[in-house]
Order: C-alpha cells, then sequence, then structure tokens
C-alpha cells in the first residue's frame, strides 16, 4: 500500500504538465501579488468601479448599461425594461460601496439598485431583507431593482427574498468583460486594460474554472488522482482535525458514512443505506443517489438533502420526496438538487473549538434538530423504495 501511494507520487512529481501548471500559476498577476483573487470585497471594489462612468477607466456607462440590462431585462422589474435603457440619462448615476452595508448601491434620480455579491460566504440571517427595508425607507419615491450575485446564479434561501431580488451569476460580469475587452480595447489606456485583462484572468481561473490552468489541473488530476487525493487528504490544517470529529460523531448518532472528502461528511440511515440506489453518475464515488451532507469548512456549517445526478427516474422520485418536506425550497443547483439546508455561522478557528468536545456538541445538536426531517425522508423512502431503478 505505501509502495503504491510512493509510486503515484512519483509519476506526479515527474509529469511535465506539472511545471506547466506551476509555471501558469506563477505569470504576474495585480490580484494575485494582492493576494485578492477571492476575496468579496475586492471584487465588489472593482465591479462598483467598472459601473461608475465618472471613474478613471474611460468607459463612461459602458459596463452599467451592459449590466444594467440583464437587471431590467428581469420579468421582476415591471417599471423598465432592457429596450427603455437607452433614452434613460445614466451619467448623473452614484455607485457606492458598503453603504449601510450594502455591497453596491446604484442611485439614479428615479431608481435604485441593491447588489449583494456572494462568492465564498453564505447569506447571513435576514440579511437581504434588512437590505431591501432599509432601501424602501431611505428611497421611498424611487422605483427599485434588487440583485443576488453570485458565481453560479443561484436563488437567496428565502423563498420572500427569492420573489424580490434578481438572481445574477458571474458568467454575465465575465461576458461584459469580454465585449469591453474585444469591442472597446481602443478607448482604454494600456494601464487600465491590463487592469481588466488581470481581472479577466482572476474570474476565468478562480470563479469560473475556464481558464487553461484550471484544464491543465483537471488533467493532472485525471492522471494522477491518487496521488493528488492523498496529498490533499493528509494536508495538516484544522479542518483535517474536524473532520475526523465530525464523521465520529455522525458514526456515533447512528448514522453510516456514504462518501465522504474533506469538508463534506456524508451519510445516511441504516435503514436508507440500504435501500437507496446507486444510480449516480459523475457524482460520488459510492454511486448514491440521494445523501444526507453535512458541508462544513473554518467558517461555516451546514446540513443540506442532496440528490445526485444519474438515474432521471430516481432523481424524479427523490425530489418528490423532497418536495413533500415541511420546510423544503425549490431546487438549488443544476446537476446536484438541494431542496433543503440548515446553515450555521460557525468559526472552527476561533479558541472555543479548540475543545473537540464543543465541536461534537455543535454536530450532535444539528443532527438532533434535523432529526425530524431525516426520520421523515428515511420513512417515505422506504414506502417507494421497490419503484427504484436499480
Amino acid at each position: 500500500m505505501i509502495d503504491n501511494k510512493k509510486n503515484s507520487l512519483s509519476n506526479l512529481i515527474k509529469d511535465p504538465k506539472l511545471e506547466e501548471l506551476t509555471l501558469s500559476l506563477h505569470t504576474p498577476n495585480f490580484f494575485n501579488i494582492l493576494n485578492v483573487t477571492k476575496t468579496e470585497i475586492r471584487h465588489s471594489n472593482f465591479l462598483a468601479w467598472m459601473m461608475n462612468p465618472n471613474e478613471s477607466h474611460n468607459l463612461n456607462t459602458i459596463f452599467l448599461k451592459w449590466f444594467l440590462k440583464e437587471v431590467f431585462s428581469s420579468d421582476k422589474i415591471k417599471w423598465a425594461n432592457e429596450f427603455s435603457l437607452d433614452s434613460i440619462n445614466l451619467y448623473g448615476i452614484k455607485v457606492y460601496r458598503e453603504w449601510r452595508d450594502i455591497d453596491i448601491l446604484i442611485v439614479h434620480e428615479s431608481f435604485v439598485v441593491v447588489i449583494e455579491n456572494k462568492i465564498d460566504s453564505s447569506e447571513h440571517s435576514n440579511q437581504l431583507k434588512k437590505y431591501s427595508d432599509i432601501v424602501n425607507e431611505a428611497f421611498p419615491d424611487h422605483n427599485k431593482a434588487f440583485v443576488f450575485l453570485t458565481i453560479d446564479g443561484i436563488n437567496p434561501e428565502d423563498e420572500l427574498d427569492a420573489y424580490y431580488y434578481i438572481s445574477i451569476d458571474y458568467g454575465l460580469i465575465k461576458s461584459i468583460i469580454d465585449i469591453i475587452l474585444s469591442v472597446y480595447k481602443n478607448s482604454l489606456s494600456t494601464r487600465i486594460q491590463y487592469y481588466i485583462e488581470d481581472y479577466l484572468l482572476v474570474l476565468n481561473r478562480y470563479i469560473m474554472k475556464e481558464h487553461e490552468s484550471v484544464t491543465l489541473a483537471l488533467e493532472l488530476y485525471k492522471n494522477h488522482k491518487e496521488a493528488i487525493d492523498f496529498i490533499i487528504e493528509n494536508i495538516p490544517d484544522k479542518i483535517s482535525e474536524v473532520r475526523q470529529i465530525i464523521e465520529d460523531t455522525v458514526i456515533e448518532e447512528g448514522y453510516v458514512l456514504e462518501t465522504c472528502n474533506k469538508y463534506y461528511a456524508r451519510f445516511l440511515s441504516k435503514n436508507l443505506s440500504k435501500k437507496i440506489p446507486r444510480t449516480g453518475i459523475w457524482g460520488w464515488k459510492g454511486n448514491e443517489s440521494f445523501l444526507f451532507e453535512m458541508a462544513y469548512w473554518e467558517k461555516g456549517l451546514s446540513l443540506k438533502f442532496v440528490i445526485s445526478p444519474g438515474n432521471e427516474k430516481n432523481r424524479l422520485l427523490l425530489s418528490e420526496i423532497m418536495k413533500s418536506l415541511p420546510k423544503s425550497k425549490n431546487a438549488t443547483g443544476k446537476k446536484f438538487l438541494t431542496f433543503y439546508s440548515d446553515a450555521r455561522k460557525v468559526n472552527f478557528t476561533t479558541e472555543k473549538y479548540e475543545d473537540n468536545d464543543e465541536i461534537k456538541s455543535l454536530i450532535q445538536d444539528l443532527l438532533k434538530e434535523n432529526k425530524v426531517l431525516i426520520d421523515l425522508v428515511e420513512t417515505e423512502v422506504l414506502k417507494i423504495s421497490e419503484r427504484f431503478e436499480k
């Protein structure tokens, strides 16, 4: 076993594509130098700068117009549309950062646009409602648009927030920047062009995962999966310690661990482990069609009920069960469907969680508080288990 791991690591280190990836990642980049490639506040700063027609980029209202075209085309906007935008004078517009904690606020004489930007972090409790209440009170006579900007364009977790907020993904930002660099390039100074190109590189590599370095990384992982998994599994950090405690606690509470890895403890009840079909494809290693998924990271913890991509009949049967749950919401995700999520704001790096018993108690409470729903899923799945395709 040890010899196999050593051979896998040796093959990885001798693969020239590893050197190629290393060189690619060391390409000078303004955002890399500042170490802000995935820092939410820095992305908001850049976007606010691009949206402000009075800033030094010399683009006037170009970026802002393209962004507002997408916003105004939403069915949630009744007071304007993408066709009426050209008749609106945008030069007097104001763009604010962190006004009353709002990521980006666009203020026109007749309308305001609220933008909540989420990259790695999750929503805080009632955060979106708080922002809409603040803006409705501060701008009672203005038309309003509320935007939830995320990597994948997911909807807000709260149903009322999802009704009011327009979900936009970073693919739109990438597309607008592509248009600017191809159509308006001659109006940009060399310095500004480099700055925008650097940001596009960050979007492609770290946010959209569409850069050549990502392709190289995927190829390396495909060819040296065992070695890379071994390296990842043995990276010494706080989460590695947390993982062991979480997995042990899940087992102690009577559940069966299924496909797990760092950051995810996935499990089923003992009865479900015998009945859930293993018809998932290019998803989890165990090919499970459904799992309870406990996601954990340095500053967060959540429990989700997740259906994997695979046999469509089984996905449909499982989806109907998830929809029937008392706290079910519209599914998020396209491949992996999540109908229920219970997220907790936790910081595992604080002194409190140096005590392993505190982590164990946290996990026990999370499982206990969701046991009714977990048991309900088991009951409903067992009722229809004979209808699953094998």
